[in-house]
């Protein structure tokens, strides 16, 4: 009887069992779907309110989107410069800004190196933009010669087309993305913070100034490690030239007068000579190697 009376209860708390009237003694089965529906029926209706709720609410959040963004787009026109104190916000300006670069990344890093994983995760990062031919340029500090892990970097990346000079003193930390944005570090009080500028003559200005660093700078790797322009005939010479003018291998091959197939067989030799992995880097890397 124990265990009756216990199935009994179970069955009527799932409403699968129901007396006709409160003096009833009898039970009368129910529906299962019928059962259920009563069970559910205030939850579904409360889930529904809930729905609707959240619904309301991410309409009226995004329709403040387009004008927080366009806050956002003004503010940064409006402000040629910015100081950022919060270390996590200017990490998250850098990978933003170094994710999006499409032309250039001027760097100028005083101090020692970095450690081995870290500079292990920026090879990888910096491969990636030397493949999609992207300029990258590092001055550090002359004592990075002696640091293991920079030194090893620098010969990872020198040969997909990065680039390595140092100098005996660097005044500060500098980061240059395209013409877009500069990234300088500033000292505030015992901390560091980073000046955000966008103002296009002051990036012009800042650019200007690392190029002009750049020219005293001595390379990182011994300079008898560029190939010489005299393993080049005329051929390869006005190929390479053309490469540096942006041009298709149909149109130099035409330029030229000779068959296509002789002008890229022409060009994957030289991207091996000069150890590039794409023609804007092998453009590039002429330069230096006075090839062109």
């Amino acid at each position: 009887m124990r265990e009756l009376n216990e199935a009994i209860s179970e069955l009527v708390d799932k409403r699968l069992l129901r007396k006709p009237s409160e003096e009833s003694d009898l039970y009368v089965a129910m529906s299962p779907d019928v059962a259920l529906s009563e069970l559910v029926d205030d939850d579904e209706r409360h889930l529904q309110e809930l729905r609707g709720s959240i619904t309301k609410r991410r309409r009226d959040f995004s329709s403040l989107v387009p004008v927080y963004l366009d806050a956002r787009r003004k503010l940064a026109l409006e402000s040629s410069v910015e100081v950022l104190e919060d270390p996590v916000q200017i990490q998250r300006l850098i990978i933003d800004y170094g994710r999006d670069v499409t032309e250039q990344v001027l760097i100028a890093q005083p101090g020692p190196g970095y450690n081995a994983d870290v500079h292990e995760e920026g090879i990888k990062k910096d491969l990636t933009l030397l493949a999609n031919g992207v300029v990258r340029k590092n001055i550090s500090h002359d004592t990075t010669r002696d640091h293991v892990p920079t030194r090893r970097a620098v010969e990872a990346l020198t040969p997909a087309g990065g680039q390595y000079r140092t100098l005996p003193q660097i005044p500060l930390r500098l980061m240059i993305f395209d013409q877009n944005l500069v990234v300088a570090s500033r000292q505030l009080g015992n901390d560091l913070a980073a000046l955000v500028i966008r103002d296009v003559n002051l990036i012009r200005v800042f650019t200007d100034i690392y190029n002009a660093a750049w020219d005293v700078a001595t390379p990182f790797l011994p300079e008898e490690n560029m190939p010489s322009p005299s393993k080049l005939n005329n051929v390869q010479q006005a190929i390479l030239k053309g490469l540096a003018a942006g041009h298709g291998d149909e149109a130099i091959a035409r330029r030229l007068d000779i068959n296509v197939r002789t002008c890229r067989r022409h060009i994957a030799w030289m991207l091996e000579e000069l150890g590039a992995g794409s023609r804007f880097q092998a453009a590039i890397k002429a330069r230096e190697a006075g090839w062109i």
